[in-house]
């Protein structure tokens, strides 16, 4: 069976310590887009349209993958997905299914998390010869299951990279668990 998203995460997130030093790792130099520790909701906003513009500016054609843990937080981008869909072959947006699909379009497809793999993770990723990047990370606010939902207060832990074995990875466990249309919606 293929490695959830929740064990491509951890897996990677060691790996990155270890490089970093910790857990007897090799004390190699991160990069800036490799990992971070903690990240604000405006900062991940940021960087997940930076890797939506360009993959539309470029007018690629790849694989785009996001998760937005429930639909009714894609509302306010659907416009941005349906421009994606518009070049790319496919277009794949996870999401709780708390309201219906919003919109409709050739390539792009809805899916409900299998289980609790995919319901506290924030993930736009790019698999574009063009233009390979991930932006994996998992939600740690305090309190979530009381309803904080106030976009100012969440706050995340993971990582972006343009590294190809860590964007295999995350595309691998998604695309593996998630390939079967049994969990898409509409």
């Amino acid at each position: 069976m293929a490695e959830t998203i929740i064990q491509t995460f951890d897996s990677i997130i060691r790996h990155l310590d270890a490089r970093a030093g910790g857990e007897g790792g090799t004390g190699q130099a991160l990069t800036e887009t490799d990992t971070f520790r903690t990240l604000n909701f405006s900062l991940m906003l940021s960087i997940s349209h930076y890797i939506e513009d360009r993959f539309v500016e470029k007018r690629l054609t790849g694989l785009f993958i996001a998760s937005f843990q429930k639909l009714s937080y894609f509302v306010e981008q659907q416009g941005r997905y349906l421009n994606l869909a518009r070049t790319s072959s496919q277009v794949w947006v996870f999401g709780e299914p708390d309201i219906p699909p919003p919109v409709s379009a050739e390539g792009l497809k809805f899916f409900r998390p299998m289980g609790n793999d995919l319901r506290d993770y924030w993930i736009v990723l790019s698999d574009d010869p063009e233009f390979r990047i991930a932006l994996v990370a998992r939600e740690t606010t305090p309190n979530r299951a009381s309803g904080l939902t106030g976009s100012r207060k969440r706050s995340f832990e993971g990582f972006w990279t343009y590294r190809d074995e860590y964007i295999d990875a995350v595309r691998d466990s998604i695309v593996t668990l998630y390939g079967l249309n049994e969990f898409q919606i509409g």
